[in-house]
């Protein structure tokens, strides 16, 4: 279960919602007014994450001022967990979910407060109580709950690459990875889980995977994945066939993206993964083949090479929106 700090990127999301409700409580001195537009000057991703609340300033602005005064506290001295408290009473004004800098769109607020996480662009490795190895790609968010009887990870969003540990020195406790589309259970493994708008991929490189759809009062039964493989799933269960899983897809955890003839289409949405703002691909080109190995804290040089090698154009309406499109015939 979560413990009682905050990861580095939930603290930008925290400060955003502080000052974005200091200033609408209607008791702003312009001294704070002041001192909040310093603090967006400070990084970009302070400004962006301010942007994407203020694009919901209307609902933002039905929050009680008693509610927004009880909640935040007072100047610096505040709690955390006063902090805590403040963003979960703007995830129900604003209808359960919250904005966050550098994710997707919109990330319920489990995910912000979650044991572990990642920011857009940042990758982490993390080791667990029982010694079990957990990589975490940008944007991802776990929690982890171990008793006597289970070991469990929840995903609440992203990627994780996870390595388990043998315990010999104990009875044997299963460990299981909850997703939101189900269970995968780790037979003595090292395997991926991906959570996806075209559903949850799970990749076995070692060992084996069970995965169980969430589905199961229809009638699901669990999809065994054994090294090797790799297969995506929604609730219901496998989508299409198992297929050979590619190590390449995990090169990230040494900060490289690998294409071998990849679509640029599917290129561009891994940067846009790992990018604040976002970074978008025309579909007149987006079956356009590329290959080479990109380092990801380099996203400028990739998007410089891409526009020398391929018939594409960049444009750039602001640091956070980049489109890429054919080029233009002159």
């Amino acid at each position: 279960m979560a413990n009682d700090s905050l990861a580095e990127g939930d603290d930008v999301v925290m400060a955003a919602i502080d000052w974005m409700v200091k200033l609408q409580s209607g008791a702003a001195t312009e001294q704070e007014r002041e001192a909040c537009r310093r603090w967006r000057a400070e990084e970009a991703r302070h400004e962006q994450a301010w942007q994407r609340l203020q694009s919901l300033s209307d609902r933002i602005a039905t929050l009680p001022r008693a509610l927004a005064h009880g909640s935040i506290g007072a100047g610096d001295t505040r709690h955390r967990h006063n902090r805590r408290f403040a963003l979960k009473t703007l995830c129900v004004a604003m209808g359960v979910g919250v904005l966050v800098a550098g994710g997707s769109d919109v990330v319920p607020w489990s995910a912000l407060m979650a044991e572990y996480s990642t920011e857009a662009g940042e990758h982490r490795r993390v080791v667990l109580a029982d010694g079990t190895a957990v990589e975490l790609n940008t944007a991802t968010a776990i929690d982890t709950a171990f008793d006597e009887q289970r070991r469990v990870v929840r995903l609440h969003r992203g990627e994780v690459l996870i390595s388990t540990a043998k315990e010999n020195d104990r009875g044997y406790r299963p460990f299981v990875v909850h997703t939101r589309l189900g269970q995968a259970r780790a037979l003595g493994t090292r395997f991926q889980v991906r959570d996806s708008e075209a559903g949850m991929r799970i990749a076995v490189f070692e060992g084996a995977v069970e995965f169980q759809p969430a589905g199961i009062s229809s009638g699901h039964r669990a999809v065994r994945i054994d090294a090797g493989h790799q297969g995506l799933f929604n609730g219901q269960g496998l989508i299409g066939d198992l297929s050979p899983a590619n190590e390449d897809a995990v090169a990230w955890t040494d900060g490289f993206i690998v294409a071998d003839r990849m679509p640029l289409g599917e290129l561009v949405a891994e940067l846009d993964r790992n990018m604040p703002g976002k970074l978008r691909c025309d579909p007149a080109i987006a079956n356009l083949p590329i290959s080479g190995v990109f380092p990801l804290d380099q996203p400028a040089r990739i998007l410089a090479a891409i526009g020398r090698t391929l018939p594409v154009q960049i444009d750039t309406f602001t640091a956070y929106w980049i489109t890429l499109r054919p080029r233009d015939k002159t």
